[in-house]
């Protein structure tokens, strides 16, 4: 290895310093010496001792590029490369260069930034490069960049050499105080907010809190407003929930926080009340109860501004949270904490008199968050609220102010229930029986209030005893079968539910005595009976003997109600709420799928019931479950394929991929060959549409093979001699497009290499005269996103951006249709954009909006509607694109308002309404135009055009006054 001449290098950073524009220049010169050094071809210490001359030169402007040169060595040389005693000698270095010209402290600072970054850094290093910043330099005198590094340099060394920098003592809390003081960039502010916390928590602050707190302060609450620039934008809120986490470091800072948000809460600017109430949320735990006591006769009245009434909503929810902070503080000490409360509860009682007075409900709902804050805060509150309620309850007279004196009862009596508080524990209400009256009550007539009242006995539920239990549900049995009200029947199936959990044995019991089927009972009773049990066989402890019950009416001969059933096991095997594996149940314990199959080959029951519960069920089952249910019948695939196509389509759609082979491989491409024939061939719709189905989830899920590369040729075969052939009629033709549409989608969504090549052709039927518009209105099956075929529930492989694919597949053949075959290519590309991500739409505006613009020529009513909902969604981005296309949207929107469809001509005064968001030096030319024109449609026979045109009409009139956009 041949060693590098200093004397060259040398030499060209001489060139590089006497270039005024050397910057370019000397940052390659350095890049090359440090991989010379790091090649070894030359050390650094050789390298210093070359730049010597610079170094010490008197002249300023040669010595600033000296240590500029030796800056950008160390900024590019691996962190760790030098050891510590070069580390210590480079930093010692810099350290006295810290006293030389200011022209050259920003190449000075930024030489130790990359000497802390240093893996070798040494201990003794850190406190003497602080010394120097805090004694040497005034922080606020240098530029944004230079403060910005020395900001940068706190952070680092705080985060991996803390016991060192405290050695320094006051000295280094104060010097960091100083640097910081009077900062106002906001991208130093972001890197001190995210520094600070570490230093708040490690340094004691002792005589410097209150300077510390001060010079934070000053920033509370944070007033700005973000430029964007450099694509780098720091927010309001950014820079806000930074100095919060710097104020709630330090306990002691709670003296001088509280009197300060007490003071930003009394001021009318919202993100000011918003910042305190912000801060108190997450500082009071830090400051504690003492300091909270001294100021809680100043708060509260500034929270109650924003409770009662309370119109700004955030400010409100804002507000509840630091009440709850604030009873949580006062938790532990039953006397504060009673104190607290009662000075809040003094000022709402007269508002909780009556449930008719306006602020009844504000109260109660402070009431409500001060009891969900802790056990003993519901403790006060519940005997504060128990007696009230029960005493309005016992003099109300109309239904509506009784069913609002439960519901109030039943909101203390959920938080109780959450927080496992027994009223009956109370000492001071043990006179009460909540439970015997809401009993008792429940012989009342009125359905509001007996709902109200079912709900309060569930959460009630550890408080009842046995006989009034049996009670309960003797009611509740009775208003099932005389089921009068849906909300009612919710109440019910809830209060029934949760009693399964604590007493599963006594609802057993009761669907054993009550809610039986019996041939006794009437249609109705049985019915509702059995949609009862369905609502609770979501729980293990009861479906496990109800679920049998339920396939037993399915499977029975009362035709009458295995409807009922079988729409309820659908209900069940969709629920995503069951807490067992019921699919699994279903399947092994009640022979689910057999006895369903075989109900469906009889012809008697509601076959859609059936065909769209059984994939349900075998989706959810494991590879070895779905195999036995193939084996069971396979000997009967012939008949299906012959007779029911829909059954085997139930079974095959659903299976995971390594069980698509249910048959040998040749027995497989017969099957799929015979599905091919249907779904081109056969008389009936539905039979070619699940025979359609069908081959895509196969294509789908099966492995690029030479197998699958047969079937696709077939397909392709099958297809092209269809189409490009005059012997075939128009039924056949679209029964081929549609077969096509669901093959390429399979391709698509499994990523398929032959992908690209379907939807080519998918694209050039566009351009077939006879088929064309049909093949058209298929793109839609594309993306959408309710397809129950191809779909990952049912172990399809989608890849993710396919719908991107298809659609950049479309975008870029715009050029290749003309005359005849574009309006086809326009209808095909709205039913793709219907369900395209709006990310993407945005992507693409510049392509996307002049075809939309030109579909709204079409003489398609749906294509124009879609159209104009997709431009009005786009409009609202004020994109430059719509300027440039401004005239010719006008004037096509302009005509659409008087089009013969209600709908098309309430979109395009709302595209209208949206353009005048824009600069009105853009709008204002076409202003009269649009006036005139809507001084028409102002009178349309339909009120909800007129009501968009008159929303439209008088915006535009606003157009160009003052206040309006640029």
């Amino acid at each position: 290895m041949t060693p590098a001449k200093t004397d060259d290098f040398v030499e060209k950073l001489r060139v590089a310093f006497d270039d005024d524009n050397n910057e370019s220049k000397l940052n390659k010169i350095c890049t090359d010496i440090v991989k010379d050094i790091e090649n070894g071809k030359i050390k650094l210490f050789q390298v210093i001792e070359q730049l010597g001359g610079f170094l010490t030169s008197k002249d300023v402007n040669i010595r600033e590029n000296g240590v500029k040169s030796l800056t950008i060595i160390l900024d590019k040389i691996n962190k760790s490369y030098l050891n510590e005693q070069e580390v210590e000698l480079l930093s010692s270095f810099y350290c006295e260069r810290l006293k030389d010209h200011h022209s050259i402290i920003p190449a000075v600072i930024q030489g130790i930034l990359s000497i802390v970054q240093m893996k070798n850094l040494p201990k003794t290093s850190a406190p003497k490069i602080f010394h120097g910043l805090f004694n040497d330099l005034r922080c606020q005198s240098e530029l944004q960049s230079t403060r910005k590094n020395i900001f940068l340099i706190l952070k680092r060394v705080l985060s991996r050499d803390l016991d060192n920098l405290k050695l320094m003592g006051p000295d280094f809390v104060y010097g960091v105080i100083s640097s910081m003081d009077g900062e106002s960039d906001p991208r130093n502010l972001m890197i001190l907010f995210d520094t600070l916390p570490i230093f708040l928590r490690e340094f004691p602050l002792g005589h410097l809190t209150e300077e510390m707190f001060e010079v934070l302060a000053c920033y509370f609450p944070v007033d700005f407003n973000s430029a964007g620039k450099d694509g780098q934008e720091i927010t309001r809120e950014d820079l806000a929930r930074g100095l919060e986490n710097c104020l709630i470091q330090v306990p002691d800072f709670g003296e001088f926080v509280l009197p300060l948000t007490i003071e930003k809460l009394d001021s009318n600017l919202k993100t000011a009340r918003l910042d305190a109430l912000n801060l108190l949320i997450r500082g009071l735990k830090i400051y504690g109860s003492e300091i909270l006591t001294k100021h809680i006769d100043e708060l509260w009245p500034l929270l109650r501004r924003d409770l009662l009434p309370g119109t700004d909503q955030e400010l409100k929810l804002k507000s509840y949270e630091v009440i709850i902070q604030a009873t949580q503080i006062f938790s532990d000490d039953k006397v504060s904490l009673e104190k607290f409360i009662s000075r809040i509860v003094v000022d709402l009682k007269s508002s909780l008199g009556d449930v008719q007075l306006n602020l009844y409900w504000p109260s109660i709902k402070i009431l409500e968050n001060i009891a969900q804050s802790h056990v003993n805060a519901c403790h006060y509150i519940l005997k504060l609220i128990v007696p009230l309620c029960l005493g309005q309850y016992g003099t109300k007279t109309t239904s509506s102010d009784k069913i609002h004196v439960i519901e109030t009862l039943n909101n203390f009596l959920l938080i109780s229930d959450n927080l496992g508080v027994k009223i009956s524990d109370i000492p001071e209400l043990k006179w009460t029986d909540i439970p015997g009256l809401y009993i008792n009550e429940l012989s009342t007539k009125e359905i509001s209030l007996k709902s109200k009242l079912i709900d309060g006995l569930s959460m009630q539920k550890s408080s009842l005893s046995k006989n009034q239990r049996h009670l309960i549900y003797e009611k509740i049995s009775q208003e099932i079968d005389y089921k009068s009200n849906e909300n009612l029947m919710t109440s019910c199936y809830n209060t029934l539910r949760t009693f399964s959990k604590l007493y599963p044995s006594e609802i057993l019991e009761l669907i054993d005595d009550k809610l039986k089927n019996s041939d006794k009972d009437s249609w109705k009773v049985r019915k509702n009976r059995i949609n009862t049990l369905a609502e609770i066989s979501t729980l293990s402890c009861i479906g496990t003997t109800t679920l049998p019950i339920l396939v037993d009416i399915v499977t029975s001969d009362d035709n009458e109600m295995n409807i009922v059933s079988l729409n309820c096991l659908n209900k069940i095997v969709s629920s995503d709420n069951c807490d067992f594996d019921v699919h699994k149940f279903l399947y092994e314990r009640c022979d689910v799928v057999t006895r369903l199959l075989t109900l469906n080959s009889n012809f008697k029951h509601d076959r859609q019931i059936i065909l769209d519960t059984l994939p349900l069920i075998i989706r959810k089952l494991n590879v070895e479950q779905q195999r036995e249910i193939l084996s069971k019948f396979v000997g009967l695939v012939k008949e299906i394929i012959d007779c029911n196509i829909a059954t085997l389509e139930c079974i095959a759609t659903p299976l995971i991929p390594c069980n698509i082979f249910f048959f040998s491989e040749d027995k497989f491409v017969e099957v799929f060959k015979k599905l091919i024939g249907f779904a081109i061939k056969d008389k009936d719709d539905k039979i070619k549409v699940s025979s359609c189905k069908m081959v895509s989830t196969f294509v789908n899920k099966m492995e690029e093979s030479p197998c699958l590369e047969r079937f696709l040729n077939s397909i392709r075969e099958s297809i092209l001699e269809i189409l490009e052939s005059d012997d075939y009629d128009l039924d056949c033709k679209k029964s081929a497009v549609i077969l096509n549409t669901w093959v390429t989608k399979a391709l698509i969504t499994s990523g398929n290499r032959r992908a690209q090549d379907f939807i080519d052709y998918q694209l050039n039927i566009l351009k077939i005269n006879s088929i064309g518009e049909f093949a058209a209105h298929q793109f839609g099956i594309f993306v959408d996103s309710n397809d129950k075929t191809i779909n990952e529930n049912n172990h399809c492989i989608i890849k993710l951006f396919y719908k991107q694919r298809i659609f950049q597949n479309v975008i870029q053949q715009n050029l290749l249709f003309d005359d005849s075959s574009r309006r086809n290519y326009l209808i095909a590309f709205i039913y793709l954009l219907k369900e395209i991500p709006q990310d993407i739409l945005l992507m693409n505006l510049s392509k996307l909006v002049p075809l939309l613009i030109e579909c709204l020529s079409l003489d398609d009513k749906q294509v124009i509607l879609s159209a104009l909902k997709i431009l009005k969604f786009l409009l609202d981005t004020k994109n430059k694109i719509f300027v440039e296309e401004i005239q010719n949207f006008i004037t096509t929107c302009l005509k659409l308002t008087t089009y013969p469809d209600m709908n098309v001509r309430i979109a395009a005064h709302d595209c209208l309404y949206s353009y005048c968001n824009y600069s009105t030096i853009d709008i204002k030319p076409y202003r009269e135009d649009i006036l005139e024109k809507l001084s028409e449609t102002i009178d349309d026979k339909k009120r909800l055009v007129r009501q968009a045109a008159v929303k439209a009409r008088t915006r535009w009139f606003l157009v160009g006054s003052p206040g309006e956009p640029e």
